[in-house]
């Protein structure tokens, strides 16, 4: 299982997280799902092929449950790039699901809603049901049962979606909306909760480990808004581009001194090298402004 995958499960598996997703974008921001109505369910389900049994695995699901009546199973997928081939992973997650229903036919039957949270910063705009990912006959298609799933462009969230979110959900979905229009972000000033899983996350997603480094920089377990953590990039930042013009400013003198070795002792690179005990990876930043004098 890769880091991606975990960081994206381990923010939403909280209550508090999911069930503000489910609010926002299943019911338009009503506080229909309560935190203390949400129950882990099994994300991993089983079939055969080839003779051995494969396992699937849910990235997050929950019974939305009360009083021991399951309303809903819910759950969540999370995608960086547009897969053709999502409509039949969503039809195996939810078959399974029904399937279970099937052990007992005295069992409660409920429906099960899946949705896949697209963090790519283009629409899926195909491969969204089983039919648009098939070449079909015409004479076909009549006969095919379609399985449409139900796909949220995070970054195409219009604004006012965003402030709906209450949770450390916000933070995310707001990153993407402004990376998606501008290629910048300028942060709200929100305190997370969950801190660690949201930088996590984020340094998943955006494969930027500096969101890491900040969380043990700062080493609070919660209350750190990300006000504070571009506040850390741009001190990296100049960290940084202090340390590279300080090995720039090496390299100009080195290539001096060489300079004036060479012309003035009528020697070789590699003997003015040797002579002043340059490093070698010091001598390949080195050797092309010295190409006119070897």
């Amino acid at each position: 299982m890769g880091e991606k995958d975990i960081t994206e499960k381990r923010l939403e598996s909280f209550n508090d997280v999911f069930s503000d997703i489910i609010n926002v974008l299943v019911f338009d921001g009503e506080e229909t799902v309560k935190e203390d109505q949400l129950e882990d369910s099994e994300t991993g389900s089983y079939y055969t092929q080839d003779r051995n049994i494969h396992s699937q695995i849910r990235d997050v699901s929950k019974y939305w449950k009360a009083n021991n009546v399951i309303f809903t199973l819910f759950g969540l997928e999370n995608q960086t790039e547009i897969d053709k081939d999502m409509p039949f992973r969503v039809i195996g997650y939810d078959g399974a699901a029904y399937r279970n229903m099937l052990v007992d036919d005295n069992a409660q039957r409920y429906p099960v809603i899946t949705i896949v949270l697209n963090f790519s910063n283009k629409r899926w705009t195909k491969y969204n049901s089983i039919r648009s990912c098939l070449d079909v006959n015409e004479k076909l298609a009549s006969f095919i049962s379609d399985y449409k799933i139900n796909i949220v462009d995070i970054a195409f969230l219009p604004e006012e979606t965003i402030h709906k979110f209450k949770s450390d959900f916000k933070i995310v979905a707001d990153y993407f909306v402004q990376q998606r229009k501008t290629g910048s972000y300028i942060p709200m000033d929100e305190k997370t909760k969950h801190t660690w899983e949201l930088l996590m996350l984020m340094s998943a997603l955006t494969k930027d480990e500096r969101y890491i480094d900040t969380y043990f920089k700062e080493h609070r377990e919660e209350g750190l808004t990300m006000c504070d953590v571009v506040d850390q990039f741009v001190e990296k930042g100049m960290e940084k581009g202090m340390e590279k013009g300080r090995y720039e400013g090496e390299i100009s003198t080195t290539v001096r001194l060489m300079k004036n070795l060479i012309e003035k002792m009528h020697i070789s690179v590699d003997e003015a090298f040797s002579m002043l005990g340059v490093a070698p990876d010091m001598q390949a930043k080195c050797r092309p402004l010295l190409a006119n004098n070897a």
